[in-house]
């Protein structure tokens, strides 16, 4: 399933493919609406559940302008920023939930909306006497308002350095190959 702003259209669908080289290669699909996009969904991962070599991760969004709209990543091979969900089929359409998915959820979320929470943190004290005098607001809240962008700053910054290492692990785990050191 495809981000619906990724290419402001509604009911997309990705399939990714391996070529014989390793390259992967992604074809977008739009579905007529989502009862048919559910159906090819659970169609496709019938089909390929005993593949062994299906993706862990994938892009939900587009590589447009130079980057990922989910992710922001730069480089058109990235490795996905979301887990893929092979095991939800028609049939039983219950996942549980899964914390690990909710979490990049609200990762990604975060990190869509990082500009804007730098700008409203960054704000000078004209835009503060501005809006105290157009809204009321009293410097206690504006400054709680403050204080609450800075800490999702920051908790950002610690998810996006630990983000980091993770690829890094992972592009050594690929480097090293699958037998290891």
């Amino acid at each position: 399933r495809v981000d619906e702003g990724a290419f402001q259209l509604p009911h997309v669908m990705q399939v990714v493919t391996q070529d014989g080289s390793g390259a992967l290669h992604t074809t977008y699909l739009q579905c007529k609406n989502v009862n048919e996009l559910n159906q090819w969904l659970s169609a496709l991962r019938k089909a390929s559940a005993p593949n062994p070599d299906k993706l862990a991760a994938c892009h939900p969004g587009a590589f447009r302008s130079a980057r990922w709209t989910c992710c922001l990543q730069a480089e058109r091979s990235a490795a996905g920023c979301s887990r893929t969900h092979s095991a939800v089929t028609l049939g039983d359409w219950s996942d549980p939930l899964d914390p690990d998915a909710e979490a990049q959820t609200v990762y990604r979320q975060l990190l869509l909306g990082r500009d804007q929470l730098r700008l409203k943190l960054l704000e000078d004290s004209n835009m503060d006497t501005a809006l105290e005098a157009d809204t009321g607001a009293c410097p206690e809240v504006l400054a709680r308002q403050r204080a609450a962008a800075a800490r999702l700053l920051e908790v950002l910054a610690d998810l996006d350095r630990a983000h980091e290492e993770f690829q890094q692990q992972e592009r050594e785990k690929v480097a090293l190959g699958p037998l290891g050191p």
